[in-house]
Formats: C-alpha cells, structure tokens, sequence
C-alpha cells in the first residue's frame, strides 16, 4: 500500500496538471483588447501605434506586440484616437449625482463628452455635508462619474457661522471651521474648494482662506476657486453699489496667487475669464503674473471651459434693483437671499416703469443698465433666445435697439415691458462676454487645464457647455481652428488634472492605471449644443471605459453606473511625474 500511494498520486497528478494547463490556455488574456490604435496617452507626448490590454478594471498591457493576443472583446481602432478619459476640473455634476434619480446619475451629457471624472465641491460647496453623507448617498445609488470628493468653504463657514456670515470670522470661528476641514480631510476629501464670488464666501477676509489652506497643506491636498470676480466687478455688484476702490479679475487672481505662495498647495484660478469688455486682453497680464509666480516655484494653475460665453444663467441686463418694490432692501448685492423671497418680483413691470418715470432713478438704471451690459460682452454679443415675439429668436439687443429705433440700454428695459409676464428679464438672453483672443491665450497654456463649469442636465436658454464643453475643445480649437494640438488637449483633460489633483492611477495610458479610456473619431468629435439648442449632445466617441466598463459601445451610451467614489485616504497620493510638451517633469 504505501509503494502503491505515490504512484496513484503521480496518476492523479499527471492527469489534473495539463487539464489546468489546457483550460489555462483556452482563457483569453484580457478582458478587452483595443487594437491598433493611434495612442495620446495624457502627457502631451506625440501619438504612437499600440494595443492596450484591460483586464477587470486595469490597464495590463500596452505594447505593439499583442497581435497574437485574445480577449472576451476586441476593438478595433483602426484610425481612431486611444486617449485617456478626460477629467472636469469644475463641475456640477457631484449635486445630480446625489439624487434618487436613476437616468440623471448615468451622467449621459458628460459621458458623450468623454468624461470619466469630476472634482465635486465647485464653488465652495458640496451637495451633502459632512462628507460622510456625500459618500453615502453616492454608494447607495451608484454614479456614473468618478468623483474626487472635496471639503467646501461655504460647506464649512454656514456650519460655524450660521446665517451672521456677513463679516469676517473671529478667531474662535476660524479655529473651528479648521477642524471642521481636518475632518473632511481625514475623511477621504481631495482638498478645498471655494466660491469667493458667492454668499458665504465672499465675506471672508483672505487670510481665513489661508489659513485652511494651510490645513489642506498638511494633508498634501489642493485649493480650487470661483474667484471673488471675473470682471471689472464681481458679479452681485454694479456701479451703483460701489464704494471704493472696485475689485476686478486681476486683483482676485493675485489671491489666488498669494495663497500657492503662503501655501505651497496647487492653487487653482477656476473657470478662469476676462468677462466684460472693459476686461478684454487681460488674459496677458493674468499670464505674466501667473508665470512670475511660477516661476519662483509657486504651483499656480488655471482651468477653463471652451467658450467665449461664460454666463452660467441666462444673462442679467435689467439691474434686479429697478424691479422690486421701494421696500426692498437690495443694498446686500443681486445675489443677497432677498431675491430668492416668493413674489418678490411681483408686479415687475409696475416697479421698472416707476423708476424710470422719476429722472434721477433713470439715470442711475441708465448707468447699471449700461455697466451690465457692457458686462455680458455689448449689444452685439447678447443673443436672445427666448421672447415672445419669436421674430426675434436668435438676434442680438443690437437688432432689437434697431428695430425698436432706440439705444440698447433703452431695449434691456423693453424687453423686460414686453417680455414673458412671468420673467422679470422679459427674455432669456444668453451673453458671448469674452473676447476670442483672451479665450485662446489661456487655454494655450501649459498649466491650463480644462473643465465645463456643467450640470447633468440643462433646459432652454442654458448655457451650450453642459452638453459641449470637452468635446467643443477638441472638435472647435483643434481641429477646426488650430489654437492647440491635439496631444496638448489631451493632456490638459487628462494628465494634467491628475498631476495637479495627485491621482496616481488615472489621467495616464499607462500599465497598472484604471482603464478609463477613450477611442474617438477625430473627424467627428465634437460639439452640437449652441445657445438656441443647448441641450445637443457631443458626438464621436465610438467606445469608452470607466473602470473597464463599456460606457459607450459602438457610439452608443450604454447607460451604466460604473463611477465611483475616489478617496484620498484610500490611494497612494504622490503626485506623478509627467512629461510635459517641453520634455521637463513637473511634480
């Protein structure tokens, strides 16, 4: 028996070893193989020939060898562009991602744009608070997006000051919103956003955001800002409400800037512009003083949404001051919460002929009037895209004025008498407030990245970059007009943001990174939204990975929750090294 033993247990392994090895043989090496495709892979370096092997839901191999290699799919791309999946620097999508609605969560207008990834948190604000009841409500319901989670100031300085925020924070308060951040911080976020144009932000004094950057810095994070303007004034305010020296768009980015230097965090100009005429050309002085900064070894960045528009809502040209009753005090800003009361625009149409019937009301609504839309990029740059009289859809104010036989700031106020009863504006008017030179300037930067400033889901009279932005990058300033190359694109949707964000698993083709992944026809890739129809979705993207999933098979959106929520605490943050076009290495 015990000479007979071994030898049933060679028979029985002589017999199981090339059953597994057979079986071995038979699987397929990965799980999709895109084949033959012309590869940008995020670093700004030219294209190259390669296959690219996914299994589950990482990048395995990428060589010009795999031509023997099998897979439970292949692709085929042939002429076609394999890139990374872009990542948004500034989105919106984080606050539909939160909702119960299914169809919203799959992201379709940002997927068929080719975003993989969004930084939540834009503007100072995260859809749930703490960070904690974010993250839950993403698990629960699944996304279609990645989401770079991030602590939001105003988050953060509602919760200690309540509604008294209209003031600086004493240093009680200031200790307790750093606690406050250390927790979102050790709670998985990525770093802190800030909206210094909005309520509350806008009444901290500089040196409270500093100091929670410099929170931020012992956690290795980054800071993103909706600047406190973008423009000669911020947003809320007109010439009537000034006093003082007025802020404009270069004074808010010196703060940006001051931040990188105190700091030494990524510290990131948001959605940065030069809005309104009288700012036209400043996108030169912003760089000079962006590259001194950088040029000391401040990590200074921009990002920027494609368009010469950059008004999210639909522009306001009658001030909101001329349409309320005598009673309301407006004197908080247009963005003060007396605006948002129910039926505060009542009777709009009473209000507004008031105040211009009495002389010196007129010229102080003529001199706003004229201030705004100037603002909005002048009378032949305001697009009407809503009114009653449909003969008007898509003219300018200047062809109202002219049609009217009055002067533009005469037309704002007609509009608003002949207009939709229930719109204080009378129409919806979408502005074009930048200048084309200023808008080609930034985006050809090396530390520019892209972003959409976007929404899940639009309606009428909403601004084209919700359905367009990424796709209006490549489709418009590449292709069609040259201002960029493509690789350079790229890697500013790609790895740049991951570099700057210190993802180190995404941004990149490279082996061991998550398989999100683009295949698009570069002849087609592009945007359809406009400002009359806004809601057009990108087209040209033939195949897209999220996490190894197929979100996009054959051009089609496949409707998939394949997202997930990214963690810092959960990855390795090092930052990457990336080459750049210039064949240096940033950190």
């Amino acid at each position: 028996m015990l000479k007979t033993f071994p030898i049933a247990l060679l028979a029985a392994l002589l017999l199981v070893v090339p059953l597994s090895q057979s079986v071995a043989a038979e699987a397929p090496d990965f799980d999709i193989l895109i084949k033959n495709g012309r590869v940008l892979d995020g670093t700004g370096n030219p294209e190259f020939r390669a296959d690219i092997g996914v299994r589950g839901d990482t990048i395995v191999a990428i060589s010009r060898n795999l031509h023997g290699a099998t897979a439970h799919r292949v692709i085929d791309a042939t002429g076609l562009f394999v890139t990374p999946a872009f990542i948004d620097m500034h989105s919106h999508a984080d606050r539909y991602m939160v909702l119960p609605n299914t169809e919203v969560r799959k992201a379709k207008a940002a997927i068929l744009q080719g975003v993989a990834t969004v930084v939540g948190g834009p503007d100072g604000r995260t859809p749930r608070f703490p960070l904690g009841a974010e993250i839950g409500a993403y698990e629960s319901r699944g996304i279609g997006l990645n989401v770079v989670a991030m602590a939001g100031h105003g988050n953060i300085r509602s919760e200690v000051m309540g509604d008294d925020y209209e003031r600086h924070a004493t240093p009680e308060e200031l200790e307790a919103m750093k606690r406050l951040l250390r927790e979102q911080l050790e709670a998985g976020a990525w770093g802190l956003g800030t909206g210094l144009e909005y309520r509350p932000g806008r009444f901290s004094h500089p040196d409270e955001v500093i100091e929670l950057c410099r929170v931020v810095a012992e956690y290795g994070g980054f800071h993103f800002s909706h600047m406190r303007s973008a423009g000669r004034l911020p947003k809320w305010q007109l010439p009537s409400m000034v006093e003082g020296w007025p802020l404009d768009g270069q004074d808010a980015l010196v703060e940006i800037i001051r931040i990188a230097e105190e700091t030494g965090i990524p510290s990131i100009a948001s959605h940065v512009k030069a809005k309104g005429r009288m700012a036209w050309g400043r996108a030169l002085n912003d760089i000079i003083l962006v590259e001194l900064a950088r040029a000391q070894g401040h990590p200074v960045y921009l990002d920027q949404y494609p368009y010469e528009g950059h008004s999210g809502a639909p522009a306001v040209v009658v001030p909101y001051w001329a349409l309320v009753a005598e009673n309301v005090d407006t004197s908080g800003g247009l963005d003060s919460p007396v605006f948002r009361q129910s039926g505060v625009f009542d009777n709009f149409r009473e209000h507004l002929r008031r105040n211009l019937d009495d002389p010196e009301t007129r010229e102080k609504l003529r001199i706003d009037t004229e201030y705004a839309i100037d603002y909005n990029g002048g009378p032949d740059r305001i697009i009407i895209t809503e009114f009653p009289d449909e003969s008007l859809r898509g003219k300018t104010l200047r062809d109202a004025a002219d049609r009217w036989e009055i002067t533009p700031e005469e037309a704002v106020w007609e509009l608003s008498l002949r207009g939709f009863e229930d719109r204080p504006q009378g129409a919806m008017l979408r502005p074009l407030s930048s200048h084309r030179k200023d808008v080609d300037l930034y985006m050809q930067q090396e530390y520019t990245m892209t972003s959409s400033d976007a929404r899940l889901v639009a309606g009428p009279g909403t601004h084209p970059r919700h359905y367009g932005a990424f796709a209006r990058k490549i489709g418009h300033y590449v292709r069609d007009r040259g201002v960029i190359s493509l690789a350079f694109a790229v890697r500013s949707s790609s790895g740049l943001p991951a570099q700057v964000i210190g993802l180190p698993d995404r941004g990149l083709l490279r082996e061991g990174y998550k398989a999100d992944i683009l295949v698009f026809d570069f002849d087609t890739f592009g945007d359809r939204s406009t400002p009359l129809e806004p809601e057009a979705y990108a087209e040209g993207i033939e195949y897209m990975l999220v996490n190894g999933e197929l979100t996009i098979d054959g051009g089609e959106f496949q409707g998939l929750l394949a997202g997930r929520v990214l963690l810092r605490h959960e990855l390795q943050t090092t930052p990457q090294r990336v080459r750049t076009q210039r064949g240096t290495t940033e950190d």
